[in-house]
């Protein structure tokens, strides 16, 4: 019994961090899929220069109903959680392979 607080202790805020992760306020992950190819897509055409880029983004989260904020914080989200970016990753590239593939398929 005396164990009790120690282990509610060690629990408790171990319980909190493993939630504060899931809530975070962050696109979903298929429609952050959409973005950032429609955002690779814009670079590819335009080059890099924030000049031609900051419009383009701006556009591009307007069409998706997402506001600058919102990116911003999912594009952090990824940068410090090096394994979810690493599974948003391997999702980017089925996308990648089935746009591919459904072009090469078009008669």
């Amino acid at each position: 019994m005396k164990l009790l607080p120690f282990i509610l202790l060690f629990l408790i805020p171990l319980f909190l961090v493993s939630c504060s992760k899931q809530d975070v306020d962050k696109i979903p992950e298929e429609k952050f899929i959409t973005i950032y190819l429609e955002v690779l897509k814009a670079q590819d055409s335009l080059g890099t220069s924030a000049m031609f880029m900051k419009p383009a983004l701006e556009e591009i989260l307007k069409r998706n109903g997402v506001s600058r904020k919102l990116y911003d914080k999912t594009v952090d989200f990824y940068m410090k959680n090096p394994e979810e970016y690493k599974d948003f990753m391997l999702l980017m590239e089925e996308r990648l392979v089935s746009l591919k593939d459904s072009v090469e398929n078009k008669p």
